[in-house]
């Protein structure tokens, strides 16, 4: 059998498209499993196998996306994990297709750090399935739908453990915003996580029409040499003549599966609502186009959830926030040793707003719980800001638990050339898809001599490679030394950096502040030192990014060295810097005029202290819930009646907060976190009232309908409603029409919620009964529903979260 990467990289492969529409269209009804169907009805499933193959599919996705344990749950079936899934390879493979690519889908469960669901319990799920697939040997593992780049990235590495040697092809879904609807992550961001941790083909399916889906297959070309997979959906559901229909054509998408091999796809299918006609189509207009050859982008990338940066190669200048260390912070090491992060939010907050490119997260201080406190850093800095995170810690007991959680591309501070650093940590950064800091230094202490520590840099690179890791992974720190003990310390650290960023080509990184330890006027030493490095070849810089003369350094430095075209940075950040002068005409050294590294521009003045009322809502606002209920005490005590507390405070923060998502400035991570806080605070507030006074912005019943058993939109707009007042009956998935009127009579307004095409009629049949039973309005969404198919079925709308809240205050206010 062909290798398929091989082709891959020479040839356009075309995939199938949709099961669920087609197992649909042969009558099978929306409550039985589909997976279950490859033991019980195996030549229904390869007949629809075979259709693909004859359209001219050079590939077939098993019948198991919805196979882990906890899906086939749902059905009574999960102890048949192994068999359904291995039945489902045996009839791909019996089809004639030339590669099988067994197919996984999300687990249905919200991952930390933005749900509950646990890695190691997530990443058993999938092993099991994957195990079972891999043993009936297919061409590649695809995983397909996911809209959580924490859960893609665990089923990916699950996959890699599991089913060794099997490549694994990773399909996420993007909102019409081009972000994944869960987690907030753009297409650039999806290809860097996924391909540092092993993705073969990255690429998207589902959610989007191919028109809307061309240019984020455009964005996520130029971030990746990866092959691509592109499967969009035949258009956008409409309702007609009470039918679910999706308007694509065959011809359309066959035109445009052209165009997506001019972006750089080379695996092209499609999804919901195609069929057979659709595969030939692809196939008549992409199989005999060219590749389009693509180089992968040059320097190291890191990545949050929902942002890339790139170090080295000739790219500006990147600060590294060095204020997330409880070294000579008295503050932050004793918030840490109570097992609180309100500090590091205080401070990566103040750092990401001064220009901030990265974060260094270190928690090293005596009586603090490394392990614990740097996941749970991890854990509120993920959801909290979007700047990458350099995790500095080499204490590999502390550092697995933060990788497994943190769902970007973190930086790993780092890996020395001692014996136990190579062996405990390089495995580490491989299994996990971190980037490394590789530190000059040995068990022989730091060399004096400029070929003493390439020395260990190369000893250290060329274990890397042994390891799994490439040049793209490295970053590497020629030591900052002291200037006042040993001045031509710096000459060797300045010449080491230029022979390791000239010669070797690698990104480089130091720590600048080390230089000035123990000197007066360590701000001008420091911004001195780091305009040398510059010019030395410096990538990125461990700074305080607060600090004026070290900013305006970095920025002199790119403009000078051609980094900064039209010294449009430079310009602009001068200017905001002589208003700001000018309305503060001596301004203290250390003020926080925040010259911004990242935005290339200073912002205004920082605001005066935050009195008791403005924490609160800050709390609320970054999603700060161990705090919330001590500062509701706080603000009461200082004179806010309780009853005033949530109208004057905590509503207006968490309105804030849905105003700026809906102007894409936050996404669905900080809204779920922030509604946690507003709920935390809520609950405070409710300890200070007499029951009777206790008020509900009024009563909603929820349930996703019958046939479907995805819960996650349902949950999300659960707890935001929950955290706004209204007083929410959940009835959980999988819920009948009858089940739902009759639990309509006792509420104000009903919500409903599917994800699948195939169970679209079970809605329209929810909402008559409803309307005839209870007579209260009925609010529909969920991935697979738009305004013009509720307007259809006589229901509200509404496309996300927030727009959920806003819809059921709407409906509540008009009922009473």
């Amino acid at each position: 059998m062909p290798d398929l990467l091989k082709r891959l990289q020479t040839e356009v492969l075309v995939v199938d498209g949709a099961m669920g529409t087609m197992l649909q269209r042969a009558g099978i009804p929306p409550e039985q499993c589909p997976e279950q169907l490859n033991a019980t009805n195996p030549e229904l499933i390869l007949q629809l196998h075979s259709d693909y193959v004859l359209a001219g599919a050079d590939c077939v996705s098993t019948n198991t996306f919805g196979g882990t344990r906890r899906k086939l749950d749902e059905y009574g079936l999960g102890d048949e994990v192994v068999e359904l899934n291995r039945a489902g390879v045996r009839v791909a493979k019996r089809s004639g297709a030339t590669h099988v690519l067994a197919d996984v889908g999300p687990s249905g469960l919200v991952m930390e750090p933005v749900g509950e669901a646990r890695f190691d319990d997530v990443f058993a799920l999938f092993a099991e399935q994957m195990a079972a697939l891999a043993a009936e040997e297919p061409d590649a593992i695809i995983l397909e739908t996911f809209t959580d780049i924490a859960e893609a990235r665990c089923a990916l590495l699950a996959a890699r453990s599991a089913a060794p040697g099997v490549p694994v092809v990773v399909s996420v879904t993007f909102g019409a915003d081009g972000r994944m609807p869960l987690s907030g992550t753009t297409p650039e961001a999806a290809a860097v996580i996924l391909g540092a941790c092993g993705a073969a083909v990255v690429g998207m399916n589902c959610g989007l029409g191919p028109e809307q889906m061309l240019p984020l297959v455009e964005r996520m070309a130029v971030a990746t040499a990866l092959p691509l997979v592109v499967q969009p959906n035949a258009g956008l559901p409409r309702l007609v003549a009470g039918e679910t229909v999706f308007p694509g054509t065959a011809e359309e998408m066959g035109r445009y599966a052209s165009r997506f091999v001019e972006a750089g796809a080379a695996l092209v299918g499609s999804c919901c609502g195609s069929s057979p006609s659709f595969t030939a189509s692809i196939t008549d207009f992409a199989k005999e186009k060219p590749l389009l050859r693509r180089e992968a982008p040059s320097g190291v990338a890191v990545a949050s959830p929902r942002s890339v940066v790139r170090l080295g190669a000739g790219r500006p200048l990147a600060a590294i926030g060095e204020r997330i260390n409880p070294t000579g912070k008295k503050l932050l090491a004793e918030s840490l040793r109570a097992g609180s992060v309100s500090v590091v939010r205080e401070y990566a907050t103040e750092q990401e707003r001064a220009g901030a490119d990265l974060l260094d997260v270190n928690v090293g201080a005596a009586g603090v719980d490394q392990p614990r406190m740097l996941a749970e850093a991890v854990r509120a800095l993920s959801t909290l800001t979007d700047l990458p995170l350099v995790l500095d810690n080499t204490d590999p007991e502390a550092l697995e638990p933060a990788l497994k959680l943190y769902p970007g591309r973190a930086l790993l501070n780092s890996v020395s050339g001692s014996a136990e650093a190579i062996e405990r940590l390089l495995p580490l950064a491989a299994r996990y898809g971190a980037a490394i800091v590789v530190l000059a230094l040995d068990d022989g202490g730091i060399p004096a001599t400029v070929s003493g520590r390439l020395h260990v840099i190369a000893r250290v690179r060329e274990a890397a490679r042994e390891a799994g890791l490439g040049d793209a992974d490295l970053v590497v720190d020629c030591l900052t030394m002291t200037a006042a003990t040993d001045p031509a310390a710096v000459g060797v650290t300045l010449e080491t950096l230029r022979r390791v960023s000239g010669e070797i080509g690698l990104a480089t990184v130091l720590g600048v502040s080390n230089v000035s330890h123990g000197l007066p006027g360590r701000p001008a030493l420091n911004a001195a030192f780091l305009e040398m490095a510059a010019f030395a070849g410096l990538s990125a810089a461990i700074v305080n990014p607060s600090d004026v003369e070290v900013a305006r350094a970095a920025l002199a430095a790119d403009v000078l060295l051609g980094r900064d075209p039209n010294a449009e940075a430079w310009i602009t950040a001068t200017k905001a810097l002589e208003s700001l002068r000018a309305q503060q005409p001596q301004p203290p050294a250390s003020a926080e005029v925040g010259t911004a590294l990242l935005e290339r521009a200073a912002p205004p003045p920082p605001p005066p202290p935050a009195g008791v009322r403005d924490r609160l809502a800050g709390a609320v606002e970054t999603g700060d819930a161990d705090s919330a209920p001590g500062l509701v005490d706080a603000v009461i005590r200082d004179g806010l009646p309780p009853q005033r507390v949530i109208a004057e405070v905590l509503t207006p923060a968490i309105t804030r907060l849905g105003d700026a998502f809906g102007r894409g400035e936050v996404f669905l991570p900080q809204l779920i976190v922030a509604a946690d806080a507003m709920k935390a605070a809520s609950d405070r507030v409710k300890t200070y009232l007499p029951a009777s006074a206790e008020h509900s912005e009024g009563r909603v019943v929820f349930a996703t309908v019958k046939g479907d058993i995805h819960s996650i939109g349902k949950d999300i707009c659960v707890s935001l409603l929950e955290s706004r007042g209204f007083t929410v009956h959940d009835l959980g998935v999988d819920v009948d029409a009858r089940t739902v009127a009759l639990a309509a009579r006792e509420a104000d307004v009903v919500c409903l919620s599917a994800l699948m095409t195939t169970t679209l009629p079970q809605m329209e049949r929810t909402v008559r009964e409803v309307a005839g039973e209870a007579g209260v309005p009925v609010l529909v969404g969920g991935a697979v529903v738009t305004a013009d198919w509720a307007e259809g079925v006589g229901a509200g709308y509404a496309s996300d979260a927030p727009g959920c809240v806003d819809a059921v205050r709407a409906a509540v206010g008009a009922k009473r």
